[in-house]
């Protein structure tokens, strides 16, 4: 199962038994369904949960029957939701104050007067239209939505409950989005969903821990690499010098480091510091790894004879 699936589940639980609660649900089903008028009152959903759940809730609010089909594809199953009468259709309308034929079709406030109300509205409005993408992958919940003033109306609802949504279009859908993992948790959070709301506060801290932990072992992977390639360096400027003049040529102290480097390519700062007599500071070290450095470039430029 998916995260969107089990979200969606989540929220076909059980139906509203306040009067109120109920209403705002069914409206928000049926006035973000594919159609909603009087010609035809329909939407197609792949989550059965989500079929059932609006049939139910309008034989329990309207005592009216939806016919619930379903089409086998290659994809998965399709369930095709309407109401076939006309009449009921009709009385639908009635009931959620709105006329057969709207030039623009807009949320109507009557239907969600009391505040408690909202959640189960965009309850309904998500399990029709809404869509979560795998928070393992990425941080995105949308409504799409078929009407350009019905998505300014909900993004405007959503801004006065929630934290105010993006919009954009998209293959000819209005589009009402959250991209933040913050406010996609309060989102389902307000809508019902609390449990898919920890789960996400739970894959979002594993997602950190993993980042943090592959910062760190690729910053430490950077200074391994750092340090082994510095060391190789000094191990090739004392190679030289010693193939070069014989180790005489250098000063015992200088003499002291090369041996120990030549003898451990793989030794950190560190490790060199506490490994010479006496035991020297790392800028003590560096020091004495400079001049070598530089005295096998003056070798191989010539200048020291």
């Amino acid at each position: 199962m998916s995260f969107a699936t089990d979200m969606k589940d989540e929220l076909c639980r059980d139906v509203p038994e306040q009067e109120s609660a109920l209403h705002a649900l069914l409206y928000g089903f049926l006035l973000f369904s594919h159609k909603f008028s009087a010609d035809e009152i329909s939407f197609s959903v792949v989550h059965e949960p989500t079929a059932r759940l609006f049939a139910e809730a309008l034989a329990t609010h309207c005592g009216i029957s939806a016919k619930i089909v379903f089409h086998e594809r290659a994809r998965g199953t399709l369930y095709k939701v309407s109401i076939e009468k006309a009449s009921e259709r009709r009385k639908v309308l009635d009931a959620f104050y709105h006329i057969p034929k709207e030039p623009s079709l807009r949320i109507n406030r009557a239907n969600i007067e009391n505040e408690e109300d909202v959640p189960f509205f965009l309850r309904g409005a998500y399990l029709v239209c809404g869509s979560m993408t795998d928070p393992n992958k990425e941080y995105h919940l949308e409504f799409g939505v078929s009407y350009m003033n019905l998505c300014k109306d909900l993004s405007t609802l959503i801004g006065e409950v929630l934290p105010q949504p993006k919009s954009t279009v998209r293959r000819g859908s209005y589009i009402v989005y959250f991209k933040e993992s913050e406010n996609i948790e309060d989102t389902i959070t307000y809508i019902g969903a609390m449990l898919s709301s920890l789960e996400l506060m739970n894959i979002k801290i594993e997602k950190d821990i993993k980042n943090r932990v592959n910062r760190r072992v690729n910053c430490e992977t950077a200074n391994m690499d750092k340090t082994l390639n510095a060391s190789l360096k000094q191990v090739e400027d004392i190679e030289y010098i010693f193939a070069t003049k014989d180790e005489s040529f250098l000063p015992d102290e200088l003499l002291q480091v090369a041996k120990l480097r030549l003898e451990n390519p793989e030794m950190s700062l560190k490790d060199l510091c506490e490994s010479v007599e006496p035991p020297l500071s790392r800028s003590g070290i560096n020091h004495r790894l400079k001049k070598i450095s530089e005295i096998a470039n003056s070798l191989r430029n010539g200048k020291n004879g």
